[in-house]
């Protein structure tokens, strides 16, 4: 029972994600061949090459890749892939004629585009952050990986070009930029959902003057500070609100205009 209560909800979420997924590929990516990459793209290619529905090649894509994740990944990663497996390609069978309940004028594709990229990287947003892994050609980055010793980035940049190339080859050089467009909006809401929108920097500070840099941060900004080590040209390091920014950045160079600090977005901050 207590198992039950403590996955249920993440299972729930992953059955969400992948009916509101089915939905993007055939309400949106479907109509205008947005081929993305991934198991989606794939099926809109050889759909095109074969007279097959897509729901099809996608259930056919799913089962290889299963097959393919049993014999090369081993059964700790299973039990995600397997309930994926199955759910994804019945929703896409289930809403493949969504398209005559929901009427979408598809004359803008871009708009079309934005849409799909938002919703894809809501739902991969839902599922990695609920711990689960990627299913379908997504496992095929991580046998690459395993047995090849390519980077898992590597090998998905790998698999999703070459099913982006296909696209562009069988439906034009538009998709292609569509794919792009696509997957970088994907990538930017996905990081958003997992790490959340950043409201604070992170500086790290080296100056001579580190004395007066503290000073300045307690001081005016009272801000904690942390000294990452003792010398002539200390490393300090601080975490501040974004809106703070501009202003610290040009009190520092007011303080040391020989000041060198490298910033970066901060997600988290914990006392």
């Amino acid at each position: 029972m207590i198992l039950l209560k403590k996955h249920l909800p993440r299972y729930l979420l992953l059955t969400l994600a992948n009916l509101i997924a089915a939905i993007n590929f055939n309400l949106l990516a479907k109509p205008i061949n947005l081929v993305s990459g991934g198991s989606p793209g794939l099926a809109l290619v050889v759909s095109k090459i074969v007279d097959i529905s897509t729901s099809d090649v996608v259930t056919i894509i799913y089962v290889i890749t299963f097959i393919l994740s049993m014999i090369f990944l081993g059964k700790d990663v299973l039990i995600g892939i397997i309930y994926a497996s199955i759910i994804y390609p019945f929703f896409v069978y289930m809403t493949e004629n969504i398209t005559n309940v929901i009427i979408f004028n598809y004359n803008d594709i871009f708009l079309i585009t934005i849409i799909a990229g938002v919703l894809s990287g809501i739902t991969n947003g839902i599922i990695y952050k609920n711990g689960f892994a990627s299913s379908g050609m997504a496992v095929v980055a991580p046998i690459l990986h395993k047995h090849f010793k390519i980077s898992i980035s590597v090998a998905n940049f790998i698999v999703n070009l070459i099913i982006i190339s296909l696209g562009g080859f069988f439906f034009g050089f538009n998709i292609v930029l569509l794919a792009v467009c696509y997957i970088y909006i994907s990538s930017f809401v996905c990081n958003s959902i997992i790490l959340g929108i950043s409201k604070n920097k992170v500086l790290i500070i080296r100056s001579k003057k580190y004395e007066d840099v503290i000073k300045l941060l307690i001081d005016k900004y009272h801000l904690p500070t942390f000294v990452l080590n003792e010398s002539n040209e200390s490393l300090v390091m601080v975490v501040l609100k974004n809106y703070y920014y501009n202003n610290l950045k040009n009190d520092l160079l007011n303080i040391d205009n020989k000041v060198f600090f490298t910033t970066n977005d901060c997600y988290e901050v914990k006392n």
